[in-house]
């Protein structure tokens, strides 16, 4: 019998299975959406936290109260800094495709900051 500690299960790590494939760190950082280093670029410039405050909707499950409790701010701050980045960014969360390109784009950015790249 293997003690349940020892189970790995591929279903938890499959996206970082999928990145360690790619040899070519470059090319693995070019996949991340334009509009995430858009963000962040404006976030360091205005001292803002919208992308962190995307970040968080996006690993919320596109909660809004999960992430407002999650940020400590009221849902309407939430909502405010939503429509905000709409309008700076241009950005359309009713687009689902790109939703999950930015969920996508946090996740790689998280993991090639753990492999310190």
């Amino acid at each position: 019998m293997i003690p349940e500690d020892y189970i790995v299960y591929y279903r938890n790590h499959f996206l970082q299975h999928t990145f360690s494939l790619c040899k070519d760190f470059t090319t693995l950082k070019s996949t991340i959406h334009p509009d995430i280093y858009k963000i962040i670029r404006h976030d360091q410039e205005q001292n803002t936290d919208y992308a962190n405050t995307l970040r968080s909707y996006l690993m919320n499950g596109w909660n809004a109260v999960r992430t407002a409790n999650e940020l400590h701010i009221h849902k309407s701050t939430f909502f405010y800094r939503l429509n905000k980045m709409e309008e700076l960014f241009d950005l359309d969360i009713t687009q689902e495709e790109t939703m999950v390109a930015y969920e996508y784009s946090f996740i790689l950015i998280e993991y090639l900051r753990k492999i310190k790249l």
